[in-house]
């Protein structure tokens, strides 16, 4: 017997003088199943102060998505979303074995709900509102001018996937000359980031400043504190969201057209950074009791320096061009030979400028005291941590399908989503990968470079010792398909190596001024290299098997090799689509 109550469910929904007929229904999705194991050490830190990500499965996943599309005439909505079990007990007591959502966690993940409206009140005009996202970018996966949808790298084999947000977006078509889009999002939503990420916090000697003269202090004076028994250490952050008021909401504006065969976008972004910035933090020594800070065998844990973190999304715009099309280079040869396609992504990148207010409790150290209140900055301003200074980031790429079996992508990407802040091969600008001392003997930082009463103040000019990098890098992306069996298996190895290079900073003795030398992207110092490999093959009906493997390479101060990063992984997946 045919069921009423649906039917008269989705009555309700048609149009006035609409027939049930007209109305369309497409209901779709997949179960999936992710199995993920790291086989390699990267724990940071040591005690209280550790964090474990030592070998072991990382991920035991099962997925359930469904995709519902509905509408009629000029109307639609969709919904598309994922039931996820993640596979890990959470259950650390035995009263928690009686609660399911601790021993069998699972959660929701909406990524599209939205209602589209096509030729609203005029031909060419379309309306969509609700959770959605807005993918303007040209570019394969490395987006600069994707910023509408923060980032989601919860996943790290999902890299260049966003998260939805509820926003409006409209779009006013002149036919075959050009398309005018504005995107208003009312509430700002920060990036999902990956469990490896709060690694980065605990390397306490990445320090966020722009001033290497004020760095190379606050390296002398925490390395003096750390032989002393006292170790900095980040035991608390604090998210500085922007406020819910329309002065934060974010907007963008795009006009996409045609020039010949190849198409063209300029747009702009008013919004915010999805990834945090350091904007202050505070101080406190606390004592254990356990040594005694004037006898040098007694000093093992006198205490810590333990640091409470303030984190900003910092203020930007962004000014946007996209081209994309194909370009017959080589077609005079043969007619065989297909087009080369090509794509091109430019982001300037406008940001406001951002200080740091550093806070501290009364210090106190054999050979100085530093009392209670904020830092005594060399200059006497906050540090900067961000300048206003313009940068820019870009993607270049070419791809070519050979025949059916063989394709190949090769691109210049300038800049990751996690690098904010101008510094590259153009533009002057440091980031810290690497920091500390050249000695960690207590009497020569004090006499050296931590004590205030030196000449001019304490100063790391001659103990500290850093490893730089740009803070924009420069990457080559290529990847290789090879494909059989009427395309349902299929071999990838896609690839990303670190042009950018690195350089350690230190005082020369014998010149008595601060030398740089470099490291490379062949050297063992400096490569940081992204290996991946994927086999998949597609059985039929929907059903495919998948692995593979994600192999970073590269010392813990290079970009790839950072502990923050996550370290290499092993994985597998099993998927039904319907």
């Amino acid at each position: 017997m045919r069921p009423v109550l649906p039917s008269v469910l989705l009555c309700a929904t048609c149009l006035p003088g609409m027939a049930l007929a007209d109305f369309d229904v497409d209901i779709g999705g997949r179960i999936q199943s992710n199995i993920r194991y790291r086989p390699d050490d990267k724990s940071v830190g040591q005690g209280a102060n550790r964090s474990d990500q030592g070998p072991g499965f990382v991920r035991n996943e099962h997925i359930l998505k469904l995709r519902l599309n509905a509408g009629v005439d000029r109307f639609s909505g969709v919904i598309d979303a994922d039931f996820v079990w993640a596979g890990f007990t959470r259950t650390r007591t035995l009263d928690e074995l009686s609660f399911r959502e601790t021993v069998e966690p699972n959660r929701l993940e909406l990524h599209s709900a939205y209602l589209d409206a096509v030729d609203l009140f005029v031909e060419g005009l379309d309306l969509r509102v609700g959770q959605q996202i807005v993918s303007w970018g040209a570019a394969d996966q490395f987006n600069p001018t994707n910023n509408l949808n923060a980032d989601d790298l919860e996943d790290r084999l999902l890299f260049g996937v966003q998260q939805a947000n509820l926003m409006a977006k409209l779009d006013y078509t002149v036919p075959d000359v050009v398309t005018f889009s504005g995107v208003l999002v009312p509430l700002f939503k920060p990036a999902l980031l990956p469990k490896s990420a709060v690694i980065g916090l605990k390397m306490t000697d990445r320090l966020p400043m722009v001033d290497a003269n004020l760095r190379r202090r606050i390296h002398a004076e925490q390395a003096y504190a750390t032989s002393l028994g006292f170790d900095t250490r980040i035991d608390e952050t604090t998210l500085i969201l922007p406020k819910e008021t329309w002065r934060n909401m974010q907007f963008s504006l795009r006009a996409a057209f045609n020039i010949g065969e190849t198409d063209v976008a300029l747009s702009y972004y008013n919004g915010r950074s999805d990834i945090p910035l350091s904007v202050g933090n505070n101080v406190t020594q606390e004592f254990t009791g356990n040594c005694d800070p004037s006898d040098p065998n007694d000093i093992v844990d006198c205490g810590a320096l333990s640091t409470t973190v303030q984190l900003a999304y910092p203020h930007i715009q962004v000014a946007g061009l996209n081209i994309a099309g194909e370009v017959d280079l080589l077609g005079w040869i043969s007619d065989d030979i297909s087009p080369i396609g090509f794509r091109f992504e430019l982001g300037v990148y406008f940001p406001d400028e951002y200080r740091m207010a550093m806070n501290q409790s009364t210090i106190t150290l054999v050979g100085f005291d530093s009392p209670a209140g904020e830092y005594a900055y060399p200059d006497g301003e906050r540090p900067v941590v961000l300048s206003d200074t313009p940068y820019a980031k870009w993607t270049l790429g070419l791809d070519y399908s050979f025949n059916e079996h063989w394709y190949v992508n090769a691109m210049w990407v300038h800049g990751f989503p996690d690098e904010v802040g101008a510094g590259d091969w153009i533009t002057a600008g440091d980031a810290v990968r690497q920091g500390g001392v050249v000695t960690n003997n207590p009497s020569y930082l004090l006499d050296n470079c931590a004590n205030p009463l030196l000449d001019g103040g304490p100063s790391g000019e001659v103990c500290s010792r850093e490893v730089l990098r740009n803070r924009i890098g420069d990457y080559l992306v290529l990847g290789l398909d090879f494909k059989w069996a009427g395309g349902n298996g299929m071999f990838r190895m896609f690839t990303i190596w670190d042009l950018t290079g690195y350089v350690e900073d230190t005082f020369d003795l014998q010149s008595r001024q601060r030398q740089r030398n470099k490291y490379s992207p062949v050297s063992g110092d400096g490569l940081a290299l992204v290996l991946f490999p994927e086999l998949n093959y597609n059985f039929g009906g929907g059903f495919e098997l998948g692995a593979g493997g994600l192999i970073q390479l590269g010392k813990r101060h290079t970009k790839f090799g950072d502990p923050a990063a996550g370290g290499s992984l092993i994985w597998t997946r099993a998927r039904y689509s319907f």
